[in-house]
């Protein structure tokens, strides 16, 4: 290959790498917020004959979270594309079943903190699916919603939210009441 070529294709790509920047919305130092940063569901087990946690599909805790994307002087910026996943850490699970029953999002498409439709539901099962949405145009926030089966403990997720190259996290796990204190 002739060494122009290569050079031309090089500044080429360059330049187009630039153009779809995904920063060019963005500020210099914008950070992503997410509200809570963490949180612990305690949960007290119902165990089987054998010692085993019993699973039910029917006992699950709902978190809103709040995303913020911020300026370099923590004002919030509207109408900013957001991408996030949540993202269950299986290495935390209980031998007799993994996290793919456990944690779901939910996008809160009119804001009031309640999962009013299965519509609102914006992961699978065990998957980690990239999702987008955006801030909201006045407030510069989006709300979303973990909801956490907590039939049984020592389960863990994170969501990981990106805006451009700024990034953010939530670690959400449940956790089992010991109740022999």
């Amino acid at each position: 290959m002739n060494t122009n070529l290569f050079l031309k294709l090089c500044v080429i790509t360059l330049i187009l790498s630039a153009c779809n920047n995904s920063d060019d919305q963005l500020p210099p130092n914008t950070q992503v917020q997410v509200a809570p940063s963490s949180y612990t569901w305690t949960v007290t087990e119902f165990l089987n004959s054998e010692g085993q946690c019993i699973y039910s599909n029917d006992v699950y805790q709902d978190t809103v979270v709040q995303i913020s994307v911020l300026d370099s002087d923590d004002r919030p910026i509207g109408e900013v594309d957001i991408s996030m996943y949540l993202s269950p850490s299986n290495s935390t699970s209980p031998v007799e079943f993994d996290n793919e029953y456990v944690f779901y999002l939910y996008d809160d498409f009119n804001g009031n903190g309640v999962v009013d439709h299965p519509q609102e539901l914006v992961s699978s099962t065990g998957d980690s699916i990239l999702y987008e949405a955006h801030t909201e145009k006045y407030h510069g926030t989006k709300s979303m919603i973990i909801r956490t089966n907590t039939s049984c403990g020592g389960f863990r997720a994170t969501l990981n939210v990106f805006a451009g190259s700024a990034y953010g996290s939530m670690e959400i796990s449940t956790e089992t009441r010991d109740d022999s204190i």
